[in-house]
């Protein structure tokens, strides 16, 4: 009996950080529509802090294109789940969707680039609406792999142009 009333409230842990269950159609309906709408925000604000000099996201790709594969994975598969089950699971529903992104960003200062703090803030902003929207970490994890996962395809994809 005790392992199973530890059981019960572990699914309860769980369910209230936004892990929860979602049908495979609404998984992929939801993030895709979130991956993209990240992804064309982060496009268009690298387009807007180059267009007013503010273009420093070089500092990013050099930091990421030279650390190691084993690394990479990391970052993508771990770091991602960890960032979003603490700055959306735990801390939107404590702290409210502005804070918790100002903290998001503050972790991403360490690449030097103010451009990435201020995007990090703005994505931030973006993840935590949808999750208070889905109420689900799950799709929240899958765009955010998938943009940074594309992000680092597209950093390669540069650099050996």
């Amino acid at each position: 009996m005790f392992f199973l009333n530890r059981k019960i409230k572990l699914k309860e842990i769980f369910y209230n950080f936004g892990l929860r269950k979602i049908s495979f159609s609404n998984l992929v309906k939801h993030t895709l529509i979130l991956f993209f709408l990240i992804f064309i925000i982060s496009i268009s604000l690298s387009t807007i802090f180059t267009f007013v000099g503010l273009d420093d996201l070089h500092l990013v790709s050099s930091t990421i294109l030279s650390i190691p594969l084993l690394y990479i994975f990391y970052l993508f598969v771990i770091r991602v789940f960890l960032e979003e089950w603490f700055f959306r699971g735990f801390l939107v529903n404590r702290i409210g969707v502005y804070l918790s992104s100002l903290l998001f960003a503050i972790g991403h200062i360490s690449y030097g680039s103010i451009v990435e703090v201020i995007g990090a803030f703005i994505l931030g902003v973006v993840l935590g609406k949808y999750y208070l929207k889905t109420k689900n970490l799950w799709v929240n994890y899958l765009a955010h792999f998938l943009y940074n996962f594309s992000a680092f395809l597209l950093m390669t994809l540069a650099q050996t142009l």
